[in-house]
C-alpha cells in the first residue's frame, strides 16, 4: 500500500509541477502575443494552446490521483475533517470554472473573471489544504 501511495504522490506532484509551470508561462506568452510581430503570433498562440491542454491534464491528474491517494491511505472520505471537504468543494469550483472555459463560445465570459474565479479557488484550495494537514 506505501508503494502504491508513494507513487500516486510522485505523479501528484509532477501533476502539481506542470500546473504550476503552465500558469506562469501562460501570462508570460500572452503578454508577448500581444506585442509580437504578425508572423510570431501563429507559433505563440499553438504554444498557447498547448500550455491550456497541459494545464487540463494536470488538473485531471492532480484529481485522479488525489482521490486515489485518500483511497489508498484511508479506505474512503470517511473521517476526514470539514476543511478537506471545503477543498474538494473549491476543487468542484475550479473543475466548473474549467469545463465552463471549454465550452462556451469565445468572447462570452470575460477571461479576467474566469481568471479571478479560478485563482481565488485555487488559493482556497491552498489554504484549505494546509489546514487541513494541521486541523
Amino acid at each position: 500500500m506505501d508503494l502504491t501511495f508513494n507513487l500516486l504522490l510522485i505523479v501528484h506532484l509532477a501533476a502539481f509541477g506542470l500546473a504550476i509551470s503552465t500558469t506562469i508561462a501562460a501570462p508570460l506568452i500572452g503578454k508577448r502575443m500581444a506585442s509580437a510581430p504578425p508572423e510570431a503570433r501563429p507559433l505563440l498562440g499553438s504554444i498557447g494552446k498547448r500550455l491550456s491542454v497541459n494545464a487540463r491534464i494536470a488538473f485531471g491528474l492532480l484529481l485522479i490521483t488525489g482521490i486515489a491517494m485518500v483511497y489508498v491511505r484511508y479506505g474512503g472520505f470517511e473521517g476526514q475533517g470539514v476543511w478537506f471537504f471545503i477543498k474538494m468543494g473549491l476543487v468542484a469550483v475550479v473543475l466548473i470554472a474549467m469545463i465552463i472555459g471549454i465550452v462556451a463560445k469565445p468572447g462570452t465570459i470575460s477571461p479576467a473573471v474566469m481568471g479571478w474565479i479560478t485563482r481565488l479557488a485555487m488559493a482556497g484550495i491552498v489554504i484549505s489544504a494546509v489546514m487541513a494537514f494541521n486541523g
